[in-house]
Formats: structure tokens, C-alpha cells, sequence
């Protein structure tokens, strides 16, 4: 049995949602779509049409990536990376081609076929066993909360974001492909006594991305008239996930498309975390403009916490920035709600212990508050770099900085209602490392 669809979209269709309604029959055992578009680029920039399948049910699966080739099977058996496996449920399944970049300019065809099988298959593979992590008690843990394998637009699978993170000796590494959480059960069964592998993925819609940490159930990730941003926030959360903006100075369309965060009920409404670091710190994700916009949003009464992603997608030599993160224990629920509470900060290899006590002798780390008309702030370093400043900045503007010698300590008084965060930039202006604030208030 077979359906054929074709259609063409210009630059009006650009951030449509496209259905392509089909039958399937009690008895079919497998689907084969063949999906093709041309042309691929307009002039300078590339035309962006992915495919997102829905069974009766749930959604099955999207495929994230840039070919204009693509061939996806699903089974009870076995699926394309990006899509999950499981048995055909009979009735109306919907392939839908999301217009995620359509050039001014371009009038770009597309067709797809479908071709429903009936024969025996093999039987399904058991999911892996999920690995476990040796418990540890409560301390700092160095990790990565963004990085992508094939399901979606990576260069590598799972074994590929695991080695990057062994070579890189970090306790933790989060899974975040593009819409779908296809390769979790993979990622969760590399969960070893050495590293805690960690779930998620990232939602990417054509306005903003978001991570969704911690969640294994799929969530709808399409923004549409009576569904905001702030719902699927809300669902997020409920299901027990975190919500970071990701990116959200980086350009948007066409350079990338849906990178830029344009959710005014988000900006940041009622968003705890925001990734203020994306790649390395000059790549072209505008990571200093999204450490203006953290800033501006504290001024503006939010607490809101920083967090940095790799957005890894393949091997990459460069220097890297990581969450360090003070946890009860290395667990991933742990993780996530030390860094519900900033209890964190972004570094390439500076260690940093920015604290604070009030006038009563309450003790403060980074992502606490303190009351009293002036408290005692102090920070403690080390394994800096010849000319690396330490800056420390309130408000978002810098008060004091220094080029330390070696380790040290410096302690110094703030009065009145602030926040302050401590910078560790190099001899260029690079960030090397930021602390989460520490909030001091009067009252």
C-alpha cells in the first residue's frame, strides 16, 4: 500500500506547520517514507523543511536535519534515528513538514511517499538496561546540559557524546536533540559509576529554543494559536523538567533558523535558568549579547540563574566552557535542582567560591540571598591563567577588578538592595568564568 504526496511553499508558508494526513490499516507491520525538497539553498542561505511523524496517539518522531534526501522506517523493531520504534496502531497518522526556513525568493517543491508494509518483522529488541551512577554525597560536579547525536542534527550517536565528555573528565552530560527524545533510552543505558548521563531535549520551535532537562515523556513541542510558550514551560515543569531559554541573543533567521528567543510572555516571564554561554564563548551564538540580556533581566527584578551548554553536535577541539554545579549527590535530579537554585557557576577551568554573610552571620553561595543593610562578600580562586582579571560586577556594572598572581582571596562589603556576580575574563575580554549572583538586600 502505498501514498504520494507532493506541494510547494514559498516564502509565505515560511513557519508553517504542513499536514499530510494517512490511513493506516489493521495488519501493517511497516512504514518506509521517501522525502525529498529542492532546492536546497536560496542564494546564500539554505531553505529548512524537517518532518515530524504522529501515530493516532503520540507524536513518533522528528527528524531535525538538514538533508533534502531523506528516508525514515518505522517498526516495532527498528526506527531512523530521530523517530521511535513500536507497533503500527491503525488509523489516521499525519506526516507533518514544518517550514522552518523558507528563503525570500524560493518557491521549494517537495514530495514524500509512503509505503505501508504487511509482512512478519523481527521481534522488537528490549530497551537496554538503564545504567546507574556510584551515589556521591554532596559537592561540586562538572557537566555539559546540551549536545546533540544523529537523532537529530549531530555528527555522532550517543558513544560519540559520551567520549566527548570522558575526554573532557566531566561527572555529567545531558542528551538534548532537537525535538525528540528518540535516543534517550541509548543515553540513559551509558550511565556509569564515572559519569552520570542525563535526558532531555531540546525544544526548537521557530521563534526560540529551550531545554527540557529531565523529562522522558514526549511533550508537544509545536507553539500554535491556544498554546504559548509559557504553556509548554508550565507542562515542562509539571513533568518534573527544567526550562532553560537557550541561546537567545543568538541571530535567528535566516543565519539560524529559530535560534533567536522572540517569546515576549518569556523574556524572561516566569523562566528560572537561561543559557547565557552557547559553543565557546566567541562562536557565533552572540553569547556576550545574551550575558547583557541575563543582566538586564536581574536589574529588572528577576531572579533568573545562568547556566552554559556546548551545543556539541561532533568532534570539536576548541575550548570549552562547563556548569559546575554544587549538588546533594551526582544524580540527575539532584543536578537539576541545584541548578533550580543557581547553585552553580560557568567555567573553562577557573575554580571560583564566591560566597557571603549577612550582618546576623547568615552564610550565602552562589544563586542565595542575604538581608542586612552590609554584608561581607568574599571569592576565592584558583587555577587561573597569566592575565586572566577577575572582575566583580553589581548590577551589571563592574566595581572592582584585578589581575591576581596566583591563588588568593579577596572580601569586601556591599550595602543596600544588589546583586553581584564575579567575571574571570582573559587578556582579550573573553569570558572564562561567571558566577551565578548573590542577591543582598535591606530588608
Amino acid at each position: 500500500m502505498q501514498h504520494q504526496f507532493k506541494g510547494s511553499v514559498t516564502a509565505t508558508n515560511n513557519h508553517d506547520y504542513l499536514s499530510h494526513k494517512f490511513e493506516v490499516p489493521e495488519g501493517a507491520t511497516r512504514l518506509d517514507i521517501d522525502f525529498q525538497y529542492s532546492p536546497k539553498r536560496t542564494g546564500n542561505y539554505g531553505n529548512l523543511l524537517t518532518l515530524s511523524l504522529f501515530d493516532p496517539s503520540i507524536e513518533r518522531g522528528t527528524g531535525h536535519r538538514g538533508q533534502p534526501t531523506q528516508h525514515i522506517t518505522i517498526s516495532a523493531s527498528e526506527a531512523t534515528p530521530g523517530y521511535t520504534p513500536g507497533a503500527l496502531q491503525p488509523g489516521t497518522w499525519d506526516v507533518m513538514v514544518n517550514c522552518n526556513l523558507v528563503n525570500p525568493g524560493a518557491v521549494v517543491e517537495y514530495q514524500f511517499e509512503i509505503v505501508i508494509g504487511f509482512e512478519a518483522q523481527p521481534a522488537p529488541v528490549p530497551a537496554p538496561a538503564r545504567g546507574s551512577t556510584k551515589p556521591r554525597g554532596a559537592g561540586w560536579y562538572r557537566g555539559d546540559l546540551h549536545g546533540h547525536t544523529i537523532h537529530s542534527d549531530g555528527h555522532w550517536d550517543c558513544d560519540g557524546l559520551l567520549g566527548f565528555a570522558q575526554q573532557h573528565q566531566l561527572d555529567f552530560i545531558s542528551l538534548t536533540d532537537h525535538n525528540t527524545m528518540s535516543a534517550l533510552a541509548q543515553m540513559d543505558s551509558l550511565s556509569s559509576d564515572d559519569l552520570l548521563t542525563m535526558g532531555g531535549f531540546e525544544l526548537t520551535t521557530f521563534y526560540g529554543h529551550a531545554l527540557a532537562l529531565g523529562i522522558r515523556t514526549p511533550i508537544d513541542w509545536r507553539v500554535r494559536p491556544g498554546r504559548t510558550m509559557t504553556d509548554i514551560r508550565a507542562e515542562i515543569e509539571a513533568a518534573g523538567g527544567l526550562f532553560i531559554i537557550a541561546h537567545p541573543a543568538c541571530p535567528g533567521d535566516p543565519i539560524c533558523t529559530g535560534c533567536h528567543w522572540d517569546y515576549f510572555d518569556l523574556m524572561p516571564g516566569n523562566a528560572a535558568l537561561v543559557e547565557v554561554c552557547n559553543e565557546q564563548w566567541g562562536s557565533g551564538s552572540n553569547n556576550p549579547g545574551a550575558v547583557e540580556l541575563w543582566y538586564e533581566w536581574l536589574n529588572t527584578g528577576h531572579h533568573l540563574y545562568a547556566t552554559v551548554g556546548t551545543d556539541i553536535h561532533g568532534l570539536n577541539e576548541q575550548e570549552f566552557a562547563f556548569n559546575v554545579v554544587y549538588a546533594q549527590g551526582l544524580a540527575e535530579k539532584a543536578i537539576l535542582d541545584a541548578l533550580r537554585l543557581g547553585h552553580s557557576y560557568l567555567s573553562s577551568g577557573p575554580q571560583l567560591e564566591f560566597t557571603g554573610r549577612s550582618p546576623s552571620g547568615a552564610t550565602a553561595m552562589v544563586g542565595d540571598s542575604l538581608s542586612g543593610d552590609t554584608c561581607e562578600l568574599s571569592i576565592r580562586w584558583s587555577d587561573l591563567r597569566d592575565g586572566d582579571c577577575i572582575r566583580v560586577m553589581v548590577d551589571g556594572q563592574p566595581k572592582q577588578e584585578w589581575t591576581p598572581n596566583g591563588d588568593g582571596q579577596h572580601i569586601w562589603s556591599l550595602s543596600g538592595s544588589h546583586w553581584c556576580v564575579i567575571e574571570v575574563r582573559d587578556g582579550l575580554g573573553n569570558m572564562r568564568a561567571l558566577t551565578n549572583p548573590i542577591f543582598v538586600g535591606a530588608g
